[in-house]
């Protein structure tokens, strides 16, 4: 049975569901930030969101208030450690993936997340789809090798996965030469604007969402924030297919809030109406495969 939250720090949605099929769990990363550091504040601000929105999915015609969240709270990292937190994030979410084994939605916490938590999951998904500014496929940045700018980087050349970017419109030549080296599948945001964006056949997929993949206009509290981003309406129906697409969407990633440069909270409160509407897409997609 669900049960409303009144805790001064909320559950996610305010909804909590022990045996609920939608877990989420916070990783507030603050490790690597390169202009405007703040995404450890994110998880909980993201959960306040949820709190004071309908949880009613409208990609999914599908009310979630009955099926609730279970949410493990955020893990606790090492200050000033970004291999250390790197480390513990890939146990944690092992442990959590072993117990959990449905939808996950991830709250960040910075880009570089992405790399322990796919590490974790192994051989459990083949594909990821990153919604994103930046590439983040550099050698290193800032004498750097592990950091928000890296990881999708590191994680490739680890791991052979099949990647679909989209959204990008900041990047060097240098990432663009990996991204085709890598045989990363980029649809910039030109392409997402004119409607360019045709998602295939995929297996089993992970989603990563980068909140400066939106136009500062729309989403202006995130570390790096790049003009000439994409909508959430355009962003929504990319999420959709993804779903129709997929003969399963694993976990959801939702990284880069910084609420400490936000403007009333409307990037979390976007970060949030993500989350649940993918998790309607997951339910959704879930019935129809039984």
């Amino acid at each position: 049975m669900a049960w409303k939250s009144t805790l001064v720090n909320p559950v996610f949605a305010c909804i909590d569901n022990a045996l609920s099929p939608l877990a989420v769990i916070g990783i507030p990363l603050d490790h690597t930030g390169t202009y405007r550091p703040g995404t450890r504040f994110a998880p909980q601000k993201i959960r306040e969101a949820t709190c004071n929105l309908e949880i009613y999915s409208l990609m999914a015609n599908l009310d979630l208030e009955e099926i609730g969240f279970r949410d493990y709270g955020d893990i606790l990292l090492q200050p000033g450690e970004p291999r250390k937190a790197v480390e513990r994030i890939e146990l944690v979410t092992r442990n959590l993936f072993e117990e959990h084994r449905e939808f996950t939605i991830i709250l960040g916490g910075e880009h570089l997340l992405t790399y322990p938590v796919i590490r974790a999951l192994g051989s459990k998904i083949d594909t990821l789809i990153v919604f994103d500014a930046h590439l983040d496929t550099r050698n290193e940045y800032i004498e750097s090798q592990l950091n928000h700018a890296t990881f999708l980087r590191r994680l490739t050349e680890e791991k052979d996965i099949n990647v679909i970017h989209i959204g990008s419109r900041a990047y060097s030549k240098g990432e663009l030469d990996y991204a085709k080296k890598k045989n990363i599948k980029v649809f910039n945001t030109l392409d997402v604007h004119n409607g360019r964006v045709k998602i295939e056949e995929l297996g089993r997929v992970y989603i990563s969402v980068d909140m400066d993949v939106f136009d500062p206009s729309i989403a202006p509290g995130v570390g790096n924030p790049e003009p000439l981003g994409i909508t959430p309406l355009q962003f929504m129906n990319i999420l959709r297919e993804v779903f129709d697409k997929s003969s399963r969407v694993y976990t959801i990633d939702i990284v880069e809030v910084n609420p400490l440069v936000d403007h009333g909270d409307i990037t979390s409160t976007l970060a949030a109406k993500i989350a649940l509407e993918a998790s309607g897409l997951y339910l959704e997609h879930r019935r129809s495969s039984i």
